[in-house]
């Protein structure tokens, strides 16, 4: 089984991309520094929540 990435959900899914999109520049650049473990758009918004909240 493939491990769920961060890329993988982009390219798959166009809600999670318009998020990823529509997030601040310094929020997207925390989130792709460790993009595994986001398989679906929830984790893709809470790993959003984490990096504002500075986790």
């Amino acid at each position: 089984m493939e491990k769920a990435n961060l890329t993988v959900l982009l390219e798959t899914d166009p809600q999670a991309l318009d998020y990823y999109l529509a997030l601040p520049s310094d929020i997207r650049g925390k989130i792709s520094r460790d993009p595994e473990g986001i398989g679906t758009f929830a984790d893709l918004r809470e790993r959003a929540g984490q990096a504002a909240r500075g986790l």
